[in-house]
């Protein structure tokens, strides 16, 4: 396989998972300004909503709606925003279709001309629902189309590699997010209300607030809560998980160029310092064990990137 498809396979993965954690990410902060917890930060919360989406927008007063639907999705010139993300996955599609199920790459398609539909100057919160719950659907589509209409090779395994990559980070960057966001408008923890709420935000933002519920009724707690995002095991979107995932599709691919064995070491010493964390009941070990965990993935992406990409 040519490293240029390789990498294209690799990016079409994190550019799909990428749009879909930034869309859901997107339609649970934006309603939860509706709910009475949050009505006095709404501002707030949608500076929180394009600081996530990696947008550094800076305006004196108040924060219109229109500003926000630009920066996190429309803008095709932001290469964060929502419809960049899926045009550079349609882009990389394009260019390997030969390499893809003709079900793939028309489900992609479908996708990159279902936001095409969506104008701008049209858009408003009252079609944010439907919005996020076709991206959802489509990406839903688009995954299932790589699990079931191509061979588990080499094709399937670099996707599903830019699949956990991105995973694990956008995971860790929501984390990051919601930390920073209850501590500011709790008042540094005072306001025990609004802490609860954002820890229901974070779970909902990860799918994870029923799974979270039946594994432990009651009470909420930030040490089960972050147990469950990090070191859960059968959680899809823990980073245990995704990091776990990652190994095992590194490990199949049919090629171990220079460099693999490192490449394992470096991700075992991450699932290692990801699985014999205990430092939970500190928010602010918490925040360093994200900041470090991000870093290292990040590093493991180039990592990837030298030594199957080049």
């Amino acid at each position: 396989m040519l490293a240029r498809v390789a990498e294209s396979l690799y990016w079409i993965g994190r550019n799909l998972e990428r749009a879909e954690h930034c869309s859901r990410f997107l339609k649970v902060q934006y309603f939860s300004t509706l709910d009475s917890p949050m009505l006095s930060n709404r501002d707030f919360t949608l500076r929180s909503i394009m600081f996530m989406a990696g947008t550094n927008y800076q305006v004196q007063g108040e924060l219109h709606e229109k500003d926000m639907w630009k920066n996190v999705i429309f803008d095709i010139n932001n290469p964060n925003t929502i419809f960049s993300i899926i045009k550079n996955a349609r882009e990389n599609a394009r260019s390997i279709r030969n390499s893809l199920s003709m079900e793939i790459w028309e489900s992609i398609n479908k996708l990159y001309l279902l936001c095409s539909s969506y104008e701008e100057y049209k858009f408003s919160s009252g079609a944010l629902f439907k919005f996020s719950e076709e991206m959802k659907s489509n990406i839903s589509v688009i995954k299932s189309n790589v699990t079931n209409t191509i061979l588990q090779d080499d094709i399937y395994h670099f996707i599903t590699m830019g699949i956990f990559v991105e995973r694990s980070m956008q995971v860790l960057r929501i984390v990051r997010n919601k930390i920073s966001d209850w501590v500011i408008l709790s008042n540094d923890g005072e306001n025990k209300a609004l802490v609860s709420y954002q820890w229901t935000i974070l779970l909902k933002s990860l799918e994870a607030f029923d799974i979270y519920n039946t594994l432990h009724p009651g009470k909420k707690s930030r040490e089960t809560i972050f147990k469950l995002v990090f070191t859960n095991p059968l959680f899809p979107r823990s980073v245990d998980y995704s990091l776990s995932h990652l190994q095992k599709s590194i490990a199949a691919i049919s090629v171990r160029p220079e460099g693999y064995d490192l490449l394992i070491k470096n991700l075992t010493d991450e699932m290692n310092a990801i699985s014999l964390f205990d430092g939970f009941d500190d928010e602010d070990l918490v925040v360093q064990h994200v900041n470090e965990n991000y870093e290292r993935i990040a590093k493991i992406h180039n990592d990837l990137h030298n030594i199957y990409f080049k």
